[in-house]
This record gives structure tokens, C-alpha cells and sequence, in this order.
């Protein structure tokens, strides 16, 4: 068999025992799809996109650092380690399968649509990777076999983030509703071939990218926000793109939260900065996000990163005095959020309060916050009641204003991790405490992931050429190029304390 009717082999094998969706076992199940000439770009993108959006939804050390989990049995984690993940499971399953879907539809005018829903799927994986690692293989990257680049360069940051924005813009004004498109059919798990749909995820996902870059290159995030602001985005829950999980019996189909609970139910702990956060704003959301815990004194406690028993001190982290992750979360079928409404009012209310947009800075932010609350199923009532206290009203310096749109932010894509890391490093908020356990990092929470070993072997000239672009080397708390705001990080007011609470 030849070498490319291997990879299709290999990347559709997976397909049969990786369905997303029950809609999909006949597809998934043909043997006859080995090949370029019967591959169907579907099968591709149900396969890449179901993998991608159910990575995010993990307890791996990225919840961690994002502020929003605690494993109770992950000890130290501020050191050294082999992060081959999520660099080689984005490159070898989602963004190969995409860029392949790409090759395949690139010169089919009848599939125009699915080739511009493959280029706005694979700006959404590499924004990820890079946000983690900062320069990688984006241009030689993903090649075809006949014309594989064996040792890709590294390209910047900053040029992977122009090209992104661009292909994003580029995809929104490409898709058309048209009859005489071939939709992706019931293989577009995400948005069911709505085109509107995957317009208002284009463009949420350019504001949010042109946001991200605010403090590296200002006139190019204005640039983008301004012109995003006038284009179609996610305004309402019901517009929010979302993936479910399955109770199919299938375990690559299922809530790994739940899974978890099952053989790990001590673990399943919420941090300390969400309860934290909940607590200080007497937000009605922490009884949807966490439980009490069993010891009836305790309430509601978020365990705290890095804590540290010293000799002498009772533990008040132990099993009974801990929060563990609301049930909500923790049932065999839940949806997986990628993009909702909260996010991009918060996004619009930070764009009108750092002067780039005309937009009423308190306005994004309380409909921010109801979207939020709405979709957690807070009771209208309590909503209407938190409208109306401090919390709700941006108040103080521009500064402090920030950290109250951030922080709202934060509660209201909770449990998107890789971005609530994301906008922790490059905004300072949430504050995040840790303890005495220094770590490699002096107890700081890593801004970045270092390059896995396996890459010095299998390219090390180039590998070498991007960490030597990395002020400090390829160390945690080097900085990626868009993470340029000055001061941080933030210490949390009680920074210092044996323990927080």
C-alpha cells in the first residue's frame, strides 16, 4: 500500500471507533475510504473537530494553571516536564486532518464552504498551540505526503497570528448560503452546516485572536476589532457553539469529568480561585460550579495551588474540607463549550474601555454577565439582583475596571482552560494564589509550555533558532510574544499567607 493511502488508512481507522455522534456509524463505518481518490473531506472534519473539542475538556495541568481545578493528587506542578502534549496531538490529529480536508476541497467549487470551515477550524487549533508554546511550525507545517517538509521551520508568533487573522477574515467573507454548496451534512457535528454559524464563529474567534495581541501589536488588534464589530458574532446563548458528550458506551465519546469521578471521586476538587472569586462577588453561580464540602463547617473551599503543610499546621485541605467540581458537571452527557456570547461581550466590553471601540464599555459587561448566568441556569430573579449590586458596575481606575471585565470573563467561560490560562498571562486576572512550594517557576504560574523533547532530535537546528528568539530560553516562565503587558504577574492580596482562607 503507498505511503499517503497508509496515512488515510491510519486517520480513518480512527474514525471507525471514534464517531462523535450516533448520526455518524454508518459513515464512519465504511471500509471502502482508504484512499485520496474516495476520502470524503466529512469524515475528516468529524474525526479532527470531535478530538479537538474534547481535549479541552480534561483535569490535565492546564486547569491547573488556568485557575479553574485542583487535582488532588498532582503534588508539584511548577516543574520541568516533557510537554509533548498538546504539540504532537494537535499536530498529528487535528490540524493534519484538517489541512487535509483543506487539500481536498480547495479546488472544488461546489465544497468552497467546507474548505473555508476547515481554514477557520485549523486557525482555532493552531491559536491554541501557539498560545501554549509560542513559535511553531505553521508554514512548512502540514504539508502533503508528496511534498512533506521533514524538518519544518519554526515561524514567530507574531507572523503565525497575522496569517491566522487573516485566513479568519479571508474564511468569513468566503462562506455563502448557497443551494448549490455541498454541505458537510451530519458530519458537521458543531453547527449542523449552518452558515451563519460558522460566520459568527469566525468572527468571534478574530476578535478574541485581535484582542489577544492588544498589548504586542496594538494597531493590528485595532484594526481587527474594529472591523469584527461589524460583522456577524455570537450574540446570544442560543447562538454558542457547543459539542455534547455521549453515553454511547464508546469512552473516546464520553465526559471525561465523569469518567474521572467514577474511579477518582476524591480528586475531582475545584480551586481555590474559583471559590474565591464566587465568594468575594456572592455570585449565584458557586453553588452550580462547586459543592460544599462534607464537612458542613468548611462550606465552600477551593483548594489553593502549590499549598504547602507546614511543620506544626493541620491541614485544612483535606478530603471532608474541600470543594469538589459541581454534579452538573460530572453527568455522562454535558455539552463542551467552544465559543459563547459571554466571552465576546466581555471581549467588546475590554475593546470599548481600552478606547478602540465606540461601544459602552458597562453595557458589554452586564450583558456579558447575564449571557453567563443565563447559560449556568441561574434563576432570573438572582440574575436580576446581581444586575443591581456592586458586582455589576464597572467602578475605580481603567485598571481595576479591566480585572472586573476579566474576571467576569474568566466565570463566564469556565471551563474553557487553554483560553482561561491564556487570558490569565496576558491580562494579570484572575489573581491567582499560590504557596511556598517554589517549583522551577519561584511559585509563579508557568506563561508557557517548554518545547517537548522528542523536537531537539527530529529538529533541532530550527527548534534551536525559536528558543534563542525566547528572552530566558525554552524555560516556563519565558514569554511568548504576545504576552507583553507590563507588571505581571499580579500577586493575589493574600500572597505570602500560609494558607488563603
Amino acid at each position: 500500500m503507498r505511503l499517503k493511502n497508509i496515512l488515510y488508512t491510519l486517520a480513518l481507522g480512527s474514525l471507525t471507533i471514534s464517531a462523535c455522534t450516533k448520526d455518524f456509524k454508518e459513515i464512519n463505518t465504511n471500509p471502502t475510504l482508504i484512499g485520496k481518490d474516495v476520502v470524503q473531506p466529512s469524515l475528516l472534519f468529524t474525526y479532527a473537530i470531535r478530538g479537538f473539542v474534547f481535549q479541552n475538556q480534561t483535569h490535565s495541568l492546564i486547569a491547573d494553571y488556568a485557575g479553574y481545578y485542583k487535582n488532588g493528587a498532582s503534588g508539584n506542578i511548577f516543574l520541568d516536564r516533557d510537554w509533548s502534549s498538546p504539540y504532537n496531538s494537535h499536530y498529528r490529529t487535528y490540524l493534519i486532518n484538517f489541512a487535509e480536508m483543506m487539500r481536498l476541497t480547495k479546488n472544488d467549487s461546489l465544497r468552497k464552504n467546507q474548505y473555508n470551515i476547515g481554514r477557520i477550524c485549523r486557525a482555532m487549533v493552531f491559536q491554541q498551540l501557539t498560545d501554549c508554546y509560542g513559535d511553531v511550525p505553521y508554514f512548512d507545517a502540514l504539508q502533503s505526503v508528496d511534498e512533506v517538509i521533514v524538518q519544518p521551520r519554526y515561524d514567530t508568533q507574531e507572523a503565525i497570528y497575522r496569517d491566522m487573522l487573516k485566513e479568519l477574515k479571508e474564511a468569513y467573507e468566503a462562506l455563502e448560503n448557497s443551494p448549490t454548496q455541498l454541505s458537510l451534512g451530519n458530519a458537521d457535528i458543531l453547527l449542523k452546516g449552518n452558515v451563519d454559524g460558522w460566520r459568527r464563529l469566525a468572527n468571534s474567534l478574530r476578535l478574541r485572536m485581535a484582542m489577544r495581541v492588544r498589548y504586542a501589536a496594538p494597531d493590528l488588534a485595532k484594526e481587527h476589532i474594529l472591523e469584527a464589530l461589524t460583522r456577524q458574532m455570537i450574540t446570544t446563548n442560543a447562538q454558542n457553539v457547543k459539542l455534547a458528550t455521549l453515553n454511547d458506551g464508546n469512552a473516546d465519546n464520553a465526559n471525561t469529568f465523569y469518567t474521572r469521578n467514577q474511579t477518582s471521586p476524591n480528586n475531582m476538587l475545584v480551586s481555590f480561585t474559583l471559590t474565591d472569586n464566587l465568594k468575594a462577588l456572592n455570585d449565584p453561580r458557586l453553588p452550580l460550579l462547586a459543592r460544599p464540602a462534607n464537612a458542613p463547617a468548611a462550606g465552600y473551599r477551593g483548594v489553593p495551588l502549590q499549598f504547602e503543610v507546614l511543620p506544626g499546621m493541620q491541614n485544612p485541605y483535606q478530603t471532608d474540607s474541600v470543594s469538589r467540581m459541581a454534579t452538573s458537571f460530572l453527568q455522562q452527557v454535558i455539552d463542551i463549550v467552544v465559543m459563547n456570547a459571554a466571552e465576546v461581550f466581555f471581549l467588546r466590553a475590554e475593546a470599548a474601555l481600552s478606547g478602540i471601540s465606540t461601544e459602552d464599555a458597562q453595557s458589554m459587561y452586564r450583558q456579558g454577565i447575564q449571557a453567563a448566568m443565563q447559560q449556568y441556569g441561574v434563576a432570573a430573579g438572582n440574575i436580576t439582583t446581581y444586575l443591581a449590586s456592586p458586582a455589576a458596575t464597572l467602578s475605580g481606575t481603567a485598571e481595576q475596571k479591566l480585572e472586573q471585565i476579566i474576571v467576569q470573563k474568566w466565570l463566564g467561560i469556565y471551563y474553557n482552560i487553554y483560553e482561561g490560562w491564556a487570558e490569565f498571562r496576558r491580562t494579570g486576572y484572575p489573581r491567582i494564589w499560590t504557596g511556598k512550594v517554589q517549583g522551577v517557576t519561584e511559585g509563579n504560574v508557568p506563561r508557557r509550555l517548554t518545547y517537548p523533547v522528542g523536537e531537539s532530535l527530529r529538529n533541532g537546528t530550527n527548534l534551536n533558532e525559536a528558543v534563542s528568539r525566547l528572552t530566558g530560553g525554552d524555560r516556563l516562565m519565558s514569554r511568548v510574544w504576545w504576552d507583553k503587558k507590563p507588571g505581571l504577574p499580579f500577586l493575589h492580596p493574600k500572597q505570602g499567607q500560609d494558607f488563603p482562607d
